[in-house]
């Protein structure tokens, strides 16, 4: 099922073109959601000029998909590494948290390492994984590092009946937010996306959940502020 004119966002202030950043940091909580999520989003923003970065908490090893004959921990910062060079990202960092104590971790001391990377990296904007997932910790900490740096955070997200839809079609836990709530419908070409995803090698296992998400979004992406942006209309926020 692909998305249809009828399942898009209502508000009259929903934008087409992403907004302007020199340099974009996509901060996710482990390796994968950078390509699974945020891919397509990044694709567009360096075809649009814009330097991108990807920064990881975590070595992503509770996962519960293994298709190689190594230790999570040990194969998926290869993976990270060889998907954030398909997504063309001028850096990549992954920070190296135990992914199950990421929740209980202080949002404050993770942020502190977005913070750096920020600075270091010159990033204007950064993007992360939303839709009222039920792990949102990268969410939150892109947040306190955007506000403690007056950096905007934009966000992936899905309208209420898209991801109604998504739902019904992989069981992902994501509720998405109300059309009046969402920034950007953008129209995405997923090609150097799945490229990204498919150096995720050991997660081929969970590849059709993703693929079938991917299936019911078709070519759109949606995007909302959780720290606005200078252009971004009155009343934005998490």
């Amino acid at each position: 099922m692909t998305a249809e004119p009828g399942m898009r966002p209502s508000s009259a202030t929903v934008r087409t073109v992403l907004p302007e950043a020199g340099s974009v940091l996509a901060v996710v909580a482990r390796p994968g959601d950078e390509a699974c999520y945020l891919g397509a989003v990044l694709d567009a923003f360096y075809c649009g000029g814009s330097e991108v970065s990807v920064l990881a908490f975590s070595r992503g090893e509770a996962s519960p998909y293994n298709d190689s004959m190594e230790q999570l921990g040990a194969i998926r910062p290869f993976e990270f590494d060889a998907a954030a060079s398909v997504l063309r990202a001028a850096h990549c960092l992954l920070a190296d948290y135990p992914e199950a104590e990421l929740r209980r971790l202080p949002v404050a001391r993770l942020a502190e390492r977005v913070i750096r990377m920020v600075q270091e990296w010159r990033a204007d904007l950064l993007l992360t994984v939303d839709g009222r997932l039920g792990d949102r910790i990268a969410a939150c900490v892109a947040c306190q590092a955007g506000r403690e740096l007056s950096v905007p955070v934009l966000a992936w997200t899905l309208p209420h009946e898209v991801a109604k839809s998504v739902r019904e079609a992989t069981g992902l836990p994501v509720t998405g937010d109300a059309g009046l709530r969402i920034d950007f419908e953008l129209r995405v070409h997923r090609t150097i996306q799945r490229y990204a995803m498919r150096a995720h090698c050991s997660q081929s296992g969970g590849d059709g959940t993703q693929l079938a998400r991917l299936d019911v979004q078709g070519d759109h992406e949606w995007l909302r502020w959780l720290v606005p942006g200078a252009d971004a209309p009155e009343g934005a926020r998490t």
